[in-house]
């Protein structure tokens, strides 16, 4: 049984998160938003300790896989709820560069949420948001519409 790793972001916008999660790959079907925090699952089904706000259940995870979830803190922020097989790490380090939340693919989530907080403040000004992936996996963003 793989653990869960508690991962402090500085998500504080969950339809940016949302959409940071559809960015990533998954489907907005998947990703389940409640109001009030609901259990996590292991692999085997079984209910875990922690619970989150924002899950992906872990038939959208991969095989093998843990819910995934984001539990909103008293500060607003969300706490990430990953394992260590799908984030990876521990005694899963080998699965390091095939883990659906890899550190790399964390990082691109990050990014995606960065681009999605961005864009909608610029957008509510009026502003047109262009963005163009870099070879080096990097977001470049263009805000046009200054005056």
């Amino acid at each position: 049984m793989s653990h869960f790793v508690e991962c402090q972001t500085e998500f504080r916008d969950p339809a940016a998160l949302v959409a940071a999660l559809i960015g990533c790959g998954f489907e907005a079907a998947e990703i389940e938003v409640h109001e009030e925090a609901v259990p996590l699952y292991g692999y085997q089904g079984d209910a875990r300790p922690q619970n989150a706000h924002i899950v992906i259940r872990r038939k959208h995870v991969g095989t093998g896989a843990n819910d995934v979830g984001w539990e909103r803190q008293l500060d607003g922020t969300f706490k990430a709820w990953i394992s260590e097989f799908d984030a990876g790490v521990g005694k899963y380090a080998h699965r390091r560069d095939s883990a659906r939340f890899s550190q790399k693919n964390q990082d691109r989530l990050r990014q995606e949420y960065a681009y999605q907080v961005i864009s909608r403040q610029q957008r509510a000004r009026g502003r047109t948001v262009e963005r163009q992936r870099l070879p080096s996996g990097e977001i470049e963003v263009t805000i046009g519409g200054y005056r």
